[in-house]
Order: structure tokens, then C-alpha cells, then sequence
């Protein structure tokens, strides 16, 4: 699901909105979404938003339906410092997010991903070696190893 390895490192955003764009331009670059994801990314967050609180850092799951999606990909971004995010069991929660992992995933392999994800976020040790990456080939090892 990594296989455009569209990952970004310590990177610095003023806002979950600029996050999202940074990413969601290298998902357009790959060419495996349509021209418009970052609107429906947009769209689909301020409905239903994919920010999550866990043990040590708050990470985002943004997506977009499936209409937008060529293929499969998922993409990762970690933050120096955090970015807010609307909480996803209520959304006048905010979390801070310094870990985004945005999706884009055809039909039921998205809920299939997203529960995959929500197991590994239960992992602190695995955020930790997510913020801890400097490069693409580190991440993938820790991908390998934890099934993603």
C-alpha cells in the first residue's frame, strides 16, 4: 500500500488544512487519485473528521470516498509539532495530530484499512518509531514488520 512511497518527515504545517495539501499533492503527483482528492479529502473531514486521540501522539486518518481513487495507496506524514484536528467521535474535540496516514482505498478494503490502522495506533512503540523516521526505507521496514 506503500508502493508510490509517498512519505513525508518532520515537516511543518500551520494548519490541518495545509498538512492535507502537502500530502494530498504527492497522492495527485503519483497519479493514483483524481486532480480533485484534496477537495474531497476537505469535504469529507469537515463531515466527518479522522482525528484520534491515542496513549502518546494524536494521529489523523483522512480519506475521501472511494470515486476519487485510481489506486490503492496509502501515504504518510509525521509533524514536528502538532496541527489540530477535529476529533472523530465528536467533532468539537480537537486532537492535536502529529502523525497523518491518509488513504486512499477502493470500495471495502477502506474499512478493512482503517481497522487495520486502528489496531496499530493501540501500539505506542510503533508511533514512536513512526515519529522517530527520517527516511522512506526505515518506515518501510516498520511497515513490513507490522503488516501494513
Amino acid at each position: 500500500m506503500f508502493d508510490k512511497k509517498i512519505t513525508l518527515f518532520h515537516q511543518h504545517a500551520e494548519t490541518k488544512e495545509q498538512a492535507l495539501e502537502m500530502l494530498a499533492n504527492r497522492f495527485i503527483a503519483a497519479g493514483v487519485v483524481k486532480d480533485t482528492y484534496l477537495e474531497g479529502i476537505l469535504k469529507r473531514e469537515s463531515v466527518f473528521p479522522t482525528g484520534l486521540f491515542t496513549d502518546t501522539y494524536g494521529v489523523a486518518i483522512p480519506h475521501a470516498d472511494s470515486d476519487y481513487v485510481y489506486e490503492n495507496q496509502l501515504g504518510v506524514m509525521t509533524l514536528d509539532e502538532p496541527v489540530d484536528f477535529n476529533y472523530m467521535g465528536n467533532a468539537g474535540e480537537i486532537v492535536p495530530v502529529r502523525i497523518i496516514i491518509m488513504m486512499a482505498v477502493q470500495g471495502h478494503d477502506q474499512v478493512d484499512m482503517l481497522m487495520k490502522l486502528m489496531s496499530i495506533f493501540a501500539e505506542p512503540e510503533v508511533l514512536q518509531e513512526i515519529i522517530d523516521c527520517n527516511d522512506y526505507e526505515t518506515f518501510a521496514e516498520i511497515a513490513k514488520r507490522i503488516g501494513l
